[in-house]
């Protein structure tokens, strides 16, 4: 059998999606967006403008699209209510918006940190559990799945624990190995390893061990070639998406990660 066919998106902010140029750059290089929804996006974006934002995509011949929910100043796991409540009402707005663009899942983040919960992930996870499972109970009825990423996470322990609290085969992982790189002290393949088959996405971004530096693909020290080939141990085949800041690192990211996948070992089975 053949190499297998990765899916790869790179971050569109919603608002870019209007430029002609970005929607021919993904369609020319064969790579879905991920569209990053934020709070003033979602607040400005009419049901007229959301459909033709859509139909551009779909025009342009893009077949592959995610979501990224808002999290800035969002906290699925507030103790404050009204907090909370911002959050799961920031959720459900972009979970509405999936009929329009029917994208293969939304990436949410969890909003654990051990500083802000005091090293307790129990206070963060009953706030935590309710506004997923609000978030869940929308994506049921939408037909969209859900990947919750991790980002100052030290350990999964805590997000699988959450997952099999909400008990939907419509959340998955999003690994941000990234992330898991800065504030973890395990390796990123435990990661993965944790994750296992529910590994849904993969965020593509590199950096030097000190800051969150979206460097692209082997310009940092993340070893994203040992993750590729630990992902496909657990059985997991996750949508692989760049996060560059800088047009100038989406074309060397996502040559980069071309050529790692073309070193990848064939004979695995090609999956839908």
């Amino acid at each position: 059998m053949g190499k297998m066919d990765w899916t790869i998106h790179a971050t569109v902010p919603c608002q870019m999606l209007g430029n002609p140029e970005t929607v021919r750059l993904l369609a020319g290089t064969g790579v879905g967006p991920e569209i990053y929804l934020s709070g003033a996006s979602l607040d400005s974006l009419s049901p007229g403008r959301a459909e033709s934002l859509a139909e551009t995509v779909r025009a342009a011949g893009v077949k592959s699209v995610t979501f990224h929910a808002p999290f800035e100043d969002i906290c699925p796991g507030a103790r404050d209510e009204e907090a909370r409540r911002v959050a799961s009402r920031r959720l459900r707005q972009a979970i509405e918006l999936a009929p329009l663009f029917h994208p293969r899942g939304i990436v949410v983040h969890g909003g654990y940190s051990g500083w802000i919960y005091d090293f307790d992930p129990l206070k963060w996870l009953e706030p935590a559990r309710r506004t997923l499972g609000e978030a869940m109970e929308s994506a049921e009825k939408t037909g969209v799945d859900l990947f919750l990423e991790n980002v100052f996470d030290e350990v999964p322990d805590h997000m699988l624990r959450l997952a099999e609290a909400i008990g939907s085969k419509r959340l998955g992982f999003c690994l941000d190995p990234g992330h898991a790189a800065l504030f973890s002290g395990i390796p990123v393949h435990k990661w993965v390893e944790a994750f296992g088959p529910e590994l849904r996405e993969l965020h593509v971004h590199d950096n030097r061990g000190t800051r969150d530096d979206h460097l692209p693909v082997g310009e940092g020290s993340v070893n994203f070639g040992g993750i590729l080939h630990a992902a496909l141990d657990a059985g997991a085949f996750p949508i692989l998406t760049l996060e560059p800041h800088r047009i100038e690192h989406f074309h060397r990211g996502l040559a980069a990660l071309r050529v790692l996948l073309a070193g990848l070992p064939p004979g695995t089975a090609r999956r839908p």
